[in-house]
């Protein structure tokens, strides 16, 4: 980021096009002046006034302002927001205004890294607000509030605390050596490291449960060569999204799309037909159709023929379809033991199987963890390592090097929250916001 952070600035903060309503964002010391130079009575008290929009010193919109004033902004700082009647030509033209007025356009993400350099969020926070915006589930539109509103942060918090109790306590065996002092310091040492450790493998326990319900449980289809998995997958969405055909080895490549049923989202994968062949195309397929197989949430192995299921492998991971016209089992029976019978050409049975998606998905999001993202979990399995080595140490080596991984261990948590952030950290966060946002 180049420009400067005490800046006035300014971006339509709605979607861009034809609207009830269209808002441009001021942020920065200097914005109520700023926005007056545009308006007529606007008096920048934080309360919300209808007053007219000049553009080239006539007026052209009667809006309405709000004043955000001192820290009770988004951003932390004074703030103005203006809403127009909804023409993109109106507001594209007002912004115009406003920039000629003092302000300068706003990067992406500005206003919400503003938010975090002036404290009002930290780095968890703002990567829930993201999220928040981009749920296409009520499940993962739960789990953003949560991170929006805190939830990882104390989390993170009670750890690093944890582990600053333990620093200081190593701390004390460098300043006092004696023999009974130093037996009495590494016990409790080794006792505020393990309560840290238990919290932090908690929370990567529960992280592919977080994950689900962020990004959706990820289901792949897998079987023989004509099973009916592109069939299927296409009946599952409601449209006609694979390529469906008789002739063998049709689907080549993955597809993949996102369901959402109630409330969960679903992210299904099409693969390629699993059977012999000399093509080289084929082949690329099929070997890709092995790995999204093992890095599934959920396999579902699609066979066309009762005979087919004997000895195939059924986990809490698998669920087996037989794709058939004709049940051998009852419909009581139906879903039990990993097996769901239906016919995926005209859907018959499809609701089993979406249901039994659905049990796999509440169970394994249902003691889902607070951390949810890669980036959380990569730095906590690396403070996890600090931990492990410093309670060696402890016993093994000097306090210098014990406090020497606590504070590897401390930097790692503090990347999660923004406590000592990297400007690529911060820079890649709040690249993926939208301008005015």
């Amino acid at each position: 980021m180049t420009n400067s952070e005490k800046d006035v600035i300014a971006a339509i903060a709605t979607p861009h096009g034809r609207g009830a309503i269209s808002c441009i964002r001021l942020s920065g010391a200097g914005s109520v002046e700023t926005a007056k130079k545009v308006t007529e009575g606007f008096d920048g008290k934080s309360h919300a006034l209808m007053v007219n929009c000049k553009f080239s010193s006539k007026v052209r919109d009667k809006i309405m302002a709000v004043a955000f004033l001192g820290n009770k902004s988004y951003t932390g700082e004074e703030s103005v927001e203006l809403y127009f009647h909804g023409g993109k030509y109106l507001t594209e033209q007002a912004l115009l205004c406003i920039l000629d007025a003092g302000a300068r356009m706003a990067e992406a993400g500005e206003f919400t890294r503003r938010a975090f350099m002036n404290g009002k969020i930290d780095l968890t926070q703002a990567e829930g607000i993201g999220d928040l915006i981009d749920a296409d589930s009520m499940l993962a539109l739960d789990s953003a509030y949560e991170q929006s509103e805190g939830k990882t942060r104390k989390t993170i918090d009670e750890i690093y605390n944890q582990t600053v109790t333990a620093a200081a306590k190593a701390e004390v065996s460098i300043d006092y050596p004696e023999e009974d002092v130093q037996e009495q310091t590494n016990e409790e040492t080794v006792k505020d490291i393990d309560d840290a450790l238990e919290n932090i493998r908690k929370e990567l326990k529960g992280y592919n449960g977080g994950r689900i319900k962020r990004e959706g449980l990820r289901v792949v289809l897998t079987g023989k060569t004509n099973a009916g998995k592109s069939t299927l997958f296409n009946t599952l969405l409601g449209e006609d999204r694979a390529i469906v055909s008789d002739e063998e080895g049709t689907t080549r490549d993955a597809v993949e799309e996102k369901m959402i049923y109630r409330g969960c989202a679903f992210v299904l994968v099409d693969t390629a037909g699993l059977r012999e062949t000399d093509s080289k195309a084929e082949k690329m397929g099929i070997e890709r159709s092995i790995r999204e197989a093992k890095e599934a949430d959920v396999v579902i192995r699609v066979v066309r023929k009762k005979e087919q299921i004997s000895g195939k492998t059924v986990d809490e991971n698998t669920v087996i379809v037989l794709n058939s016209c004709k049940s051998f089992i009852s419909e009581e029976q139906n879903g039990s033991n990993g097996i769901i019978v239906l016919n995926a050409k005209t859907g018959e049975g499809a609701e089993k199987l979406k249901e039994k998606l659905y049990e796999i998905s509440k169970f394994k999001t249902q003691s889902g963890g607070s951390v949810n993202n890669a980036r959380q979990y990569a730095a906590l399995k690396v403070a996890e390592e600090s931990l492990e080595r410093a309670k060696i140490a402890v016993n093994t080596l000097t306090a210098d090097c014990v406090c020497a991984d606590l504070r590897e261990a401390l930097d790692s948590l503090g990347s999660v929250t923004g406590k000592n952030p990297s400007d690529s950290v911060i820079d890649e966060i709040f690249s993926k916001f939208c301008v005015g946002k």
